[in-house]
């Protein structure tokens, strides 16, 4: 008999360990079931989301700034810097404009010259072409002026059916320049003394053993757009929570620096970051796709200098951006 009950509380104990055995598995197996799906699902989130990046750029104030270096100038000039182009429009209200640069005495400099036919040129100058952009070299010292025969050299007049001078010969940088006393050339229609419009052009100075000049030094970043290309929405919660911003600064040749901003409010105090959705008549609040945000940084205090804008979004996925500078918040 006793023999018989231990037999039973044997087959007892065995049937309760398979029991819990195939529990233990079928748990097992819907643990695994529910991980495989929310692996699937990051995975998928994760590949459906896409970001493109792009920025508002203006020119420093202190590209725009023109002054007279000498009492008698006309027209006050605007910095140029080797290897960027600048662009203008002659009008019959602007009939000349004039820049400055610095170099290294005695250096080889040169310059390049299109003539650019649009509008203001009226039609049947545009047709044939029959402006005129002229450029002369002034040196250091003299004035500033569009009177008939205040010519420089070297110097040159794109007239009809002329539109590029590339190069103009070389010429060496005579004396030492300074900011109060610079190099200056003009660009006017030397020889039609009644004003007309004489349309667009581009000019581009290079010196010799002078590197183009970091755009950084004339341009900066006032937003940054970011367009939603994915098929991933994040909410505002999401946005203002676990969305990352790192700016990466070019701080010298050498060396960068790692800022992150954090979110606020308008207006910005330094080192903050804030966001608007352009258009944001679909549910109000939600990043959806195919919309565009607009991005805010304000860096002020720190250098003014080329970098990455590197964005971390909710969900994981990344994207940069480089930018020439990110401009002063006034």
């Amino acid at each position: 008999m006793g023999t018989s009950i231990s037999a039973l509380l044997i087959i007892s104990v065995l049937l309760t360990a398979v029991v819990v055995m195939f529990k233990a598995n079928q748990i097992g197996a819907e643990l695994l079931a529910v991980a495989n799906k929310n692996a699937a699902e990051t995975i998928a989130d994760k590949v459906s989301t896409k970001i493109e990046i792009a920025s508002t750029q203006d020119f420093k104030p202190s590209y725009e700034q023109a002054t007279k270096h000498n009492v008698n100038d006309v027209e006050g000039c605007k910095r140029i810097y080797p290897g960027l182009a600048r662009t203008g429009i002659l009008t019959v209200s602007n009939e000349i404009d004039c820049y400055w640069f610095l170099g290294p005495e005695n250096a080889t400099a040169r310059f390049a010259l299109s003539k650019i036919i649009a509008s203001p040129v009226e039609y049947s100058n545009r047709a044939t072409g029959n402006t005129q952009i002229s450029l002369d070299y002034l040196g250091m010292g003299a004035e500033i002026s569009n009177a008939p025969n205040a010519y420089g050299d070297p110097f040159t007049d794109l007239n009809r059916g002329e539109y590029h001078w590339n190069p103009l010969e070389d010429f060496n940088l005579t004396g030492t320049a300074t900011e109060t006393d610079p190099y200056r050339f003009k660009i006017w229609s030397a020889t039609v003394h009644t004003p007309r419009n004489e349309g667009g052009y581009r000019v581009v100075l290079t010196i010799d053993g002078v590197e183009t000049q970091d755009l950084s030094a004339v341009a900066c970043v006032t937003d940054f757009k970011i367009k939603n290309t994915g098929g991933t929405a994040f909410d505002a919660t999401e946005i203002e929570e676990k969305l990352d911003i790192f700016i990466i600064l070019n701080t010298d040749a050498n060396n960068t620096a790692m800022k992150i901003p954090v979110k606020g409010n308008l207006p910005l105090q330094s080192n903050q970051w804030a966001y608007s959705i352009a258009d944001d008549n679909y549910q109000t609040g939600i990043f959806n796709p195919g919309e565009t945000m607009t991005l805010i940084v304000n860096l002020n205090g720190e250098p003014q200098v080329s970098g990455t804008l590197l964005i971390a979004l909710p969900n994981g996925v990344d994207n940069s951006y480089s930018f020439p500078s990110i401009c002063s918040i006034q």
